[in-house]
């Protein structure tokens, strides 16, 4: 039996054990406001800057939670069965998400919410159980979506852009909508369990993380996409060496299809059919995050991540097993069976000016190193950048809030655009780089920027803002369907305003939402007339939602 076979069948057990489906997993950390809180408050100097806060999950997220807001424990003391030693309870923040597009689909970082139309919701909570070096988190997750239909890619356009649409869903596997059904489903969450040693943990895990210092976009490993079952080997705390300290992860895991049909599979161009079905296997994932932060410099933290995937037939040896893409390459990549992406990236934090500063760089067909990042020209790469500063107010702990995130995933050449090289798609692993439909790293998704400024009065894990963003969407797409054909206005645009809320009372968190959405040339559709310019199909979405955390 192959290794990558072993591990999928101890994740699968372990699903078995905690949900009664194994096909999803995942979910949000919590409420969303508590990671943007934790960050918050590095820059004011309430969390050691030793912590790069470059790697994040539920369980990170929680504990940081119960240093900064203390609660008032629920926990008790247990008789082990199997030790004299005693064992401690916790219950966990009970937890509520809603969610609510009017016309189409818009947001990501959702975990194991489906991108929809009209209502959705998700329920979680569950408990901590520690015994000596030993921990269980048990979260389960019910998500329930209405689901209702919307304008999906128009069944009008010709068969010329089908053909070219076709490049991307014969790459990748990710669904404008997921079924015809309202979506109802049981999943383990953010489970784990661990054994803790020291520094280092170890564990089975199928909780959500986040690589890399981007706040709303990271190019390999986000809460996009749900959270799937993994074996992990983690960093408990910086490991302190002559030269800095060091965090990381190490992962490999199991990936799976979204199971949905994609649209319109009987067209046909010259007689050759646009469709291309898929392998529907699992893939083998596995991924390495390392930070760094150099002993010189205090506050700046710099790092590097990167993943590989492919089908478990493909598996060829330990150079598949282990990410060591970019150090060892395995007879599966030579052939073209494996795929790769990877980045790096830094983060400096400036606690004097309560402002941090921070890029992550990536390539989608290479591991992230320094020689892959600068040895081609013409490679497709992307990146994400941000800045953010708190200014002081007059009165005591009040802050007003300037940040700024910029996300380009569009490929730099035409010819790679051509080639169809697009983040996260690939030819042979034709899923792509995704897991139960949802890209795994940025939730824009292939082809596609982002222009986000956010403005916001914080005190605490109080905050209010204003935020306001521009995504372009798939511009790969674009320039390969509708440069050829000289219309140069379908640029598909959406412009948000949001207003967002977050807000602690005793026991309960809430985050809550509401945003306008204006998608210009929706679906990349102009009206035909004689006019060059004409009107594009201009769609008014409202967006809003609202995660309520009652910490028991």
């Amino acid at each position: 039996m192959r290794v990558g076979s072993k591990l999928y069948i101890i994740c699968t057990l372990f699903l078995l054990g905690i949900s009664v489906q194994i096909n999803a997993q995942s979910a949000s950390f919590m409420a969303d406001g508590v990671g943007d809180f934790v960050r918050r408050e590095q820059l004011i100097g309430k969390i050691d800057l030793g912590h790069s806060l470059l790697l994040q999950s539920y369980g990170i997220n929680y504990q940081a939670l119960d240093s900064l807001l203390p609660n008032k424990r629920t926990g008790k003391k247990l008789r082990s069965y199997f030790k004299s030693k005693e064992m401690a309870f916790e219950w966990l923040p009970v937890s509520t998400t809603l969610q609510y597009n009017s016309d189409h689909p818009y947001g990501w970082n959702s975990g194991s919410m489906i991108p929809s139309a009209g209502f959705e919701g998700l329920v979680t909570g569950g408990f901590l159980l520690e015994s000596g070096k030993f921990s269980l988190l048990v979260k389960p997750e019910i998500v329930y979506a209405q689901n209702k239909a919307f304008q999906t890619f128009p069944e009008d356009y010709s068969d010329a852009y089908w053909a070219s649409y076709y490049q991307l869903l014969n790459r990748s596997d990710i669904p404008e909508r997921f079924g015809t059904n309202t979506y109802r489903k049981i999943l383990p969450g953010q489970s784990s369990i661990r054994y803790n040693s020291g520094v280092l943990s170890v564990g089975l895990s199928t909780e959500n993380i986040w690589w890399g210092p981007g706040r709303y976009n990271a190019l390999i490993m986000s809460n996009n996409a749900p959270g799937f079952a993994h074996i992990s080997l983690d960093t408990r705390k910086p490991i302190q060496t002559p030269i800095g300290s060091f965090e990381g992860q190490l992962i490999a895991g199991s990936l799976v299809s979204s199971g949905v049909a994609v649209p319109d599979t009987n067209r046909y161009i010259n007689n050759i059919r646009v469709y291309q079905p898929k392998n529907e296997a699992n893939r083998y994932l596995s991924a390495v995050t390392i930070s760094w932060q150099p002993k010189w410099v205090k506050g700046l933290f710099v790092g590097l991540a990167k993943a590989s995937y492919e089908y478990y037939a493909d598996i060829s040896g330990i150079a598949d097993i282990l990410p060591l893409q970019g150090i060892i390459k395995s007879s599966t990549e030579r052939n073209g069976k494996k795929a790769s992406l990877g980045s790096l990236f830094a983060r400096y934090v400036m606690p004097e000016d309560r402002a941090e500063l921070y890029v992550e760089f990536g390539r989608n067909d290479k591991a992230g190193s320094i020689i892959n990042m600068i040895s081609d020209k013409g490679y497709p790469s992307g990146y994400v950048a941000g800045f953010r500063k708190l200014f002081a107010q007059k009165k005591p702990n009040q802050f007003m809030e300037l940040a700024v995130e910029v996300t380009q995933l569009e490929l730099p050449t035409a010819q790679l655009i051509q080639q169809s090289a697009s983040w996260y798609t690939h030819s042979y692993v034709r899923q792509g780089f995704t897991n139960q439909g949802r890209v795994l790293g940025a939730g824009i998704g292939p082809g596609s920027n982002s222009q986000l400024l956010d403005i916001s009065w914080v005190k605490g894990f109080t905050k209010i803002g204003l935020q306001f963003q521009r995504l372009l969407h798939n511009n790969d797409f674009y320039y390969n369907t509708f440069v050829t054909t000289q219309d140069y206005t379908r640029h598909w645009v959406d412009l948000s305003t949001t207003l967002h809320v977050d807000w602690k009372y005793q026991h309960v968190l809430v985050t809550g939402q509401f945003g306008v959405i204006r998608s210009y040339n929706y679906q990349w559709y102009i009206f035909q007339g004689l006019n060059y310019f004409n009107n594009g199909l201009d769609v008014l979405n409202l967006h809003g939602g609202v995660s309520v955390a009652y910490r028991l």
